[in-house]
C-alpha cells in the first residue's frame, strides 16, 4: 500500500513587490493558486493543505482543499508552515511544501515523492546542477515541521539537520528555479511556460 501524500500550498502573502496577490496571477488559462492545487490533484496528492492569508482569505469557500489561515503572514513563511502542518495527519507518509509563487509541474511532484518512498528524509529537485523547489519531506518529520521558525530559518533548519539523507532528483523541467518575486520574473516565467 502507497503511503499518503500530503501538500501544503503556501498562499498567504500580500505579494507587496508584485502588487497583487501572487495566488490571484494568471497562469494559462487559470490561476497560479488553482494551478498548483491541479497539478497536486494529478499526483494524486491524498492530503492538500493551503495557507491563506488577508489578502487571499475570500478565496476559501471556492477551494476544494482544506485551510488554514495566516492572519500575519509578514512575519515570514515560518508561520504558515506551522499552521498547515497542523492540518496534516499524523500518518502522512511524505509532505511537499509549495509556495504559490513557485509553479511546479506533475513530473516534478513525482521524482520528489519516488525519493521519500524509496528511503530520502528530504528530497530537493536540481535543475542544470541548482538546487530548486518544492521541497518534499519525508513524513517522519511532521513535528519539525510544525516547529519552523523563522529565527532558525524555517526549512532550512531541517535541510541541515537531515543534510546526511538528503537526496537530489535532477529533473528536466526548469521551472523549479523559478521564484515569481516581481511583475518581470513573472513575465520571464510565463514566457518561458508558454502560459
Amino acid at each position: 500500500m502507497t503511503p499518503r501524500r500530503g501538500a501544503l500550498i503556501l498562499a498567504a502573502g500580500a505579494s507587496s513587490r508584485m502588487g497583487t496577490p501572487k495566488a490571484l496571477l494568471p497562469w494559462g488559462e487559470t490561476t497560479l493558486l488553482d494551478s498548483a492545487i491541479s497539478t497536486a490533484r494529478g499526483i494524486p496528492i491524498e492530503e492538500i493543505v493551503v495557507v491563506l492569508g488577508p489578502s487571499t482569505r475570500h478565496l476559501e469557500a471556492e477551494l476544494l482543499a482544506s485551510v488554514a489561515f495566516n492572519p500575519q503572514p509578514e512575519t515570514g513563511r515560518s508561520a504558515s508552515i506551522r499552521l498547515g502542518a497542523a492540518r496534516l495527519s499524523h500518518d502522512i507518509g511524505a509532505i511537499l511544501i509549495q509556495s504559490v509563487d513557485q509553479p511546479s509541474s506533475l513530473e516534478v511532484h513525482t521524482s520528489l515523492f519516488e525519493a521519500i518512498f524509496q528511503g530520502a528524509m528530504v528530497a530537493v529537485p536540481t535543475y542544470a546542477g541548482r538546487r530548486g523547489h518544492p521541497i518534499c519531506l519525508n513524513g517522519q518529520l511532521l513535528k519539525e515541521l510544525g516547529e519552523v521558525t523563522e529565527e532558525e530559518e524555517g526549512l532550512r533548519s531541517i535541510v541541515r539537520r537531515h543534510r546526511d539523507q538528503l537526496v537530489e532528483v535532477p529533473v528536466s523541467s526548469e521551472c523549479v528555479t523559478w521564484n515569481l518575486n516581481d511583475p518581470a520574473a513573472y513575465a520571464a516565467a510565463k514566457a518561458a511556460a508558454g502560459r
